[in-house]
């Protein structure tokens, strides 16, 4: 019998998250012996300056870097303690959704989690689009928790 979804992601593209949707991505892929990558998205903060980055713009993505970096390696540790192989990937974009797009295609992922925590009526406005947006274009099943 083939898997179901051979190639599970779980997509983290809002800055305020819970870990939901690692833990159904976790479970599913150690269920079903699907490969797993989670991907952490977040807007690159632009420069101050429009043309150049100055020392506090790089700082500001550095240390974005880091939290992201951090993130994914305690959940690695987290998917290696359950026997699960991951693999990571983290994107400081411009355009989440096209991003997230590109990466679901480019690597033939058959199931995308994406978490959906409790935002304010801006940002729920905004990843409401992103989430449409990849769910239209990606061709892949795509599951949103909520808390």
């Amino acid at each position: 019998m083939s898997k179901i979804f051979k190639n599970i992601a779980v997509a983290i593209i809002t800055p305020t998250h819970t870990k939901k949707s690692f833990d159904v991505g976790l479970e599913l892929s150690k269920k079903i012996g699907s490969d797993l990558t989670i991907i952490e998205c977040m807007y690159k903060i632009q420069p101050k300056l429009y043309f150049f980055e100055t020392k506090s713009d790089k700082k500001i993505a550095q240390n974005q870097m880091s939290k992201l970096k951090a993130e994914l390696e305690n959940w690695k540790k987290i998917a290696q303690k359950e026997g699960v192989q991951i693999k990571t990937k983290f994107a400081l974009t411009d355009s989440i959704a096209h991003w997230v797009i590109d990466y679901v295609k480019d690597n033939k992922i058959d199931l995308l989690i994406v978490d959906y925590p409790k935002l304010s009526m801006v940002e729920m406005s905004l990843y409401d689009d992103i989430i449409n947006t990849i769910h239209h274009e990606s061709h892949c099943h795509l599951l949103t928790t909520k808390p």
